[in-house]
């Protein structure tokens, strides 16, 4: 029987987070289709400082939170600023960033949600284990789960390492996303080996497409050039729609839903926001489709 129905469909605000405001970005979001969408720092009102933008703590969650609830959506997950642990540890030391981890779990309440989502950006394994242990025990208490999102260009670019340091945490407080784009950027092979390796770890997933970035024309579909493969001086990422990617995403979805995960999927397409609409277009019924028509030996 098909688990297919216990996986939502998300996407996330942070695309849109510099050119819409909150309640732009769920007008857009309502012609989707789509009921759930990834809350970011920059999606909400207040905080002032670079430290503030990047966390919750100065935010005003509770007029977001009745803004999305009044608007037919739920949050699928909260999600730190990308550079809140770096700047948290160059201002605060690891202290600092286990309190911004907290107010996520607290913005995540009065959200709804389940996940917290953040990044190492640069931050080695072993300090960042040191900060995520306090503040998984307390997302743990409170029955939310921190995840930690797979980036190319740092030590979580490894699956072995991300792993290493969920089992090394041992908290159920503490998992990881899985974005298996990320680790295509990283040149690890997302679907079989990545995927077998933190399997049982998977909190919450990232969808995006992505394949080498292509010196000829891209043959019709929307193409973007990103920021260069790991460890490589001349190669870049390219951006595709979900249907043209170089690894395949629909084994990815039939292996979430056959290894019974329950939980959201979230598009999140790493173009400018003038391709956005041809991006969902493609992405959105694709994935619809995927989730509508899973069947599962």
């Amino acid at each position: 029987m098909s688990n297919a129905g216990n996986i939502r469909l998300a996407v996330n605000g942070q695309q849109l987070a510099a050119s819409c405001t909150l309640p732009e970005m769920l007008a857009y979001f309502s012609t989707l289709g789509v009921n759930a969408l990834e809350i970011w720092p920059a999606n909400l009102s207040g905080g002032a400082s670079s430290e503030e933008q990047e966390r919750y703590e100065a935010k005003d969650v509770a007029s977001a939170s009745r803004l999305i609830q009044e608007s037919g959506f739920c949050v699928a997950a909260v999600t730190l600023g990308y550079w809140a642990a770096p700047i948290c540890f160059s201002r605060g030391g690891r202290s600092a960033f286990t309190s911004a981890l907290r107010g996520a779990v607290d913005a995540a309440l009065i959200f709804g949600a389940s996940i917290v989502n953040c990044y190492s950006a640069g931050i080695s394994m072993r300090l960042f284990a040191e900060a995520i242990q306090p503040a998984a025990e307390y997302a743990e208490r409170h029955g939310v789960v921190i995840t930690l999102e797979n980036e190319a260009h740092d030590e979580s670019g490894v699956p072995h390492a991300v792993a290493a340091i969920v089992e090394d945490v041992a908290s159920a407080g503490f998992a990881t996303l899985f974005d298996p784009c990320n680790y295509y950027h990283a040149w690890q092979e997302p679907f079989p080996y990545a995927y077998e390796v933190i399997s049982k770890h998977i909190r919450y997933v990232h969808l995006k497409g992505g394949c080498l970035y292509p010196e000829l024309p891209s043959g019709g579909y929307p193409l973007h050039q990103g920021s260069l493969m790991r460890d490589s001086r001349h190669q870049h990422i390219g951006y595709v729609p979900l249907p043209h990617a170089a690894f395949p995403v629909e084994a990815v979805v039939r292996q979430l839903i056959r290894n019974g995960y329950h939980g959201f999927i979230t598009l999140e397409p790493h173009v400018p926001t003038e391709l956005l609409p041809a991006f969902y277009a493609a992405e959105v019924p694709y994935l619809q489709a995927l989730l509508g028509d899973a069947k599962v030996e």
